[in-house]
């Protein structure tokens, strides 16, 4: 079991990834939760909606970062549920699509290190 831990490595670009969701989502928190005016298009609900799905993706980020496969699938859900959000609220095919990218960043960063997530 030791041998195991110790192979483990993230990984430089898995780290980076990591370290930017859990910011760019801690920040979107804020945005989505404080400074709600600055979305007058959407409603009150969708922007708190919006923000605890940031907040629940933090939470999926720390525990990637401790080997939680299941946070790995439920990221995949998220970013699926962010894109029906973005056609919902308007941003368009290709913009809605765009949103994929942190899942096939995701996909990509631990592809390789699976094996190790339990």
């Amino acid at each position: 079991m030791v041998a195991v831990i110790e192979e483990r490595k993230r990984g430089f670009w898995l780290t980076a990834f990591l370290v930017l969701m859990v910011i760019a989502n801690a920040l979107s928190v804020f945005v989505y939760f404080v400074i709600i005016t600055a979305f007058p298009k959407i409603s009150l609900e969708l922007a708190y909606l919006l923000g605890s799905v940031c907040l629940f993706n933090v939470f999926l980020a720390i525990n990637i970062w401790m080997w939680k496969k299941l946070a790995i699938y439920g990221f995949y859900i998220v970013v699926i549920f962010a894109v029906l959000i973005n056609l919902y609220i308007g941003l368009g095919l290709i913009g809605s699509l765009s949103g994929l990218m942190g899942g096939m960043i995701l996909f990509l960063v631990t592809r390789k290190k699976m094996q190790y997530f339990v």
